[in-house]
């Protein structure tokens, strides 16, 4: 097989197992002398805002001058964005050869991995490998039986809660709640949530948290001409801190301010920790492409991500003034979704990713948006989306959904 072959393979993995837990990954681990334990691991879970969160604690790191391994998904262009060291992607050699090298060991023992897994599994040898000082480690989805909660964490982070992957998660807060403290150990652990039922699940398994929200008094503003967000620290004891964030959105502040527990405790100055954040980009995140017109990025690949997304953008966009181009996975509330749309856009354009399985057909997902939309058109790919979206001349447009609509418009 020739390199290309070889990283297509591990993309597609697809053993014949129907088990969601850890117990491969660990027999795997053990085999390769428990790499997961040579480094200091900050773990982080949620439904939305753990990239965001892991973006803010990797750039405090690094301007701290530590070494810094990150490990998160989904990916937009390719496997190699999930698995970086001080910013930097492992290349295709590395990732080739370490797959195939692990692929070996693992064959004699008959360990089957699947593609995030193994993914998961050649991310912890490699930062092993390369030296590093902390791992910013990022959940699959859920946490109590993800491939990554193999690991005595430092720092456990917990994001937020809302319904997600209920197949496997459960049909509650309280079920959610409990797979996404399955993540807590030793470490000390951040909620930056006040949802009941994950207070509830955290006080299960330790004393040792803290609720940021409440130890931050705190307010923020969103700056629409520079796409920043303004945050000032209220509280006497934190009064006159202010920190510009190079993310937009309010929700944003919240994934600040538990990337900011973690780094002060680490011992890292409000100097170092808030001239990184001014620098934070992350990619299809609420992203601003160009102006005139805006054009806008975001993976709100859910109905908790599109209510954030409504919360940032509506009070700066008139519908009128704006097209979205979207494209939804069918196994979200599609049409939850497309209602939280419609509060920012009057046109929806829909197209079809035809190879990608999950995806929703475009006429699928206009017949669902009958209704919602004063206009609707369908394309057959993303690119005549936007070349149609620009002709209509609207002020602002906004490209939302599935990462896999994204990858055809973030580098």
């Amino acid at each position: 097989m020739n390199q290309h072959q070889i990283l297509a393979e591990l993309a597609n993995l697809n053993p014949p197992q129907t088990e969601f837990n850890t117990n491969a990954i660990k027999r795997a681990l053990r085999l390769c002398d428990e790499p997961q334990f040579k480094y200091q691991v900050i773990h982080i879970t949620g439904t939305n805002g753990k990239g965001s969160t892991a973006a803010f604690l990797e750039a405090g790191l690094l301007a701290a001058g530590y070494k810094i391994g990150k490990y998160t998904s989904p990916y937009i262009h390719c496997l190699n964005e999930c698995i970086l060291v001080n910013q930097q992607q492992i290349n295709d050699n590395d990732l080739a050869n370490l797959y195939l090298e692990l692929k070996e060991l693992l064959k004699p023992s008959s360990i089957l991995l699947s593609s995030f897994e193994m993914l998961t599994l050649i991310m912890f040898v490699y930062f092993s490998r390369c030296g590093i000082d902390y791992l910013v480690l990022e959940t699959g989805f859920g946490g109590l039986d993800d491939a990554t909660n193999v690991v005595d964490s430092k720092y456990s982070i917990i994001t937020n809660i809302a319904l997600e992957h209920t197949q496997w998660l459960g049909n509650s807060l309280a079920d959610i709640a409990r797979h996404k403290a399955g993540i807590i150990h030793n470490g000390k652990t951040i909620i930056a949530n006040t949802i009941p039922e994950l207070i509830s699940a955290v006080r299960a398994r330790t004393n040792n948290y803290v609720k940021v929200l409440e130890k931050y008094n705190y307010h923020s503003k969103l700056d629409s001409s520079r796409f920043i967000t303004r945050l000032w620290f209220d509280s006497s004891e934190y009064q006159n801190k202010y920190v510009e964030l190079g993310l937009f959105g309010h929700f944003q502040t919240r994934n600040f301010l538990a990337a900011y527990e973690v780094l002060q405790d680490i011992g890292i100055s409000d100097a170092t920790i808030f001239a990184a954040a001014k620098q934070v980009k992350w990619s299809g995140r609420l992203q601003l492409l160009q102006k005139n017109p805006h054009i806008i990025t975001d993976a709100s690949h859910n109905a908790a991500g599109c209510q954030v997304l409504v919360q940032s953008l509506e009070p700066f966009i008139n519908p009128e003034d704006c097209v979205l181009i979207a494209s939804v996975l069918r196994d979200k509330d599609r049409e939850e979704m497309l209602r939280l749309y419609a509060k920012l856009a009057t046109t929806l354009v829909v197209c079809n990713l035809f190879e990608q399985p999950r995806a929703t057909p475009a006429l699928e997902l206009a017949k669902l948006a009958h209704g919602k939309f004063a206009q609707i058109h369908i394309y057959n790919a993303p690119n005549m989306a936007l070349i149609a979206a620009k002709r209509m001349k609207k002020k602002f447009i906004i490209i939302s959904g599935s990462t896999y609509l994204l990858k055809y418009f973030v580098k």
